[in-house]
């Protein structure tokens, strides 16, 4: 049986009632989601108030819609404004390597980096102790953000063997034993995964998984979004 979805709102849901008198819903906040096929991994979509019902946007900016089979895919627009459901599994492939994915909200690149603003650069992005993670390709394919402590994770396929989770400092290996779901083993670690980045004293915050999001592509891995596993 296929899982059901978890909504997790973080703030609030704003209603509006449009010109022709039926009430328009939209969510302002992200809001948390499960992907079936990633056994009890999640991630955040949020969806702005001009995307149709059933409609939503990943982080770095491609609508999304849950499928018959309750899986996230992605979708493509078509010239008539309408969305068009695909057979691309949230997860499944890097977007931005995707000629016939079409982001619909703007995430600024520039040279294969995301600009900060006005904003100081992230300490990670000029660390090479964190920067070491783009030249592991033969053990990483996908980034993601633990929902709680807020950190990033690194990671191979759908049933990887080890995690690596970011501490402040370095990069923190997780092996997964033999017969143990990725969800398992971060809980087992989420001990010292937290102890850890609060000794290194860096906070993790939404600016820096904004500017992760657009970057992990740029990087060649798929970007899984912010992530918590179940019951944890």
């Amino acid at each position: 049986m296929v899982k059901k979805i978890l909504l997790s709102l973080l703030s609030g849901l704003l209603v509006f009632v449009a010109s022709s008198g039926f009430a328009v819903t939209y969510i302002a906040e992200p809001v948390l989601v499960t992907q079936p096929v990633y056994d009890g991994m999640s991630f955040y979509v949020y969806r702005p108030y001009n995307m149709p019902a059933g409609w939503f946007v990943t982080y770095d900016g491609y609508p999304v819609s849950r499928g018959n089979e309750g899986n996230w895919v992605y979708g493509v627009p078509q010239n008539d404004g309408t969305l068009v459901r695909t057979g691309y599994v949230v997860g499944s492939v890097v977007p931005f390597q995707q000629a016939n994915l079409t982001p619909v909200v703007t995430v600024p690149v520039n040279n294969g980096v995301m600009s900060s603003g006005s904003g100081p650069t992230p300490r990670w992005m000029v660390d090479d102790n964190f920067l070491v993670v783009t030249g592991w390709q033969r053990m990483v394919d996908r980034l993601a953000v633990l929902h709680k402590p807020k950190i990033p994770l690194a990671w191979k396929g759908d049933r990887p063997e080890v995690l690596y989770g970011w501490t402040g400092k370095s990069w923190y290996q997780m092996i997964c034993k033999d017969g143990e779901s990725p969800a398992e083993t971060l809980k087992r670690h989420v001990y010292e995964l937290t102890k850890m980045s609060k000794q290194s004293g860096y906070r993790w915050n939404d600016r820096d998984t904004a500017i992760l999001a657009a970057q992990a592509p740029a990087w060649g891995f798929l970007w899984m979004g912010r992530i918590s596993p179940i019951n944890l």
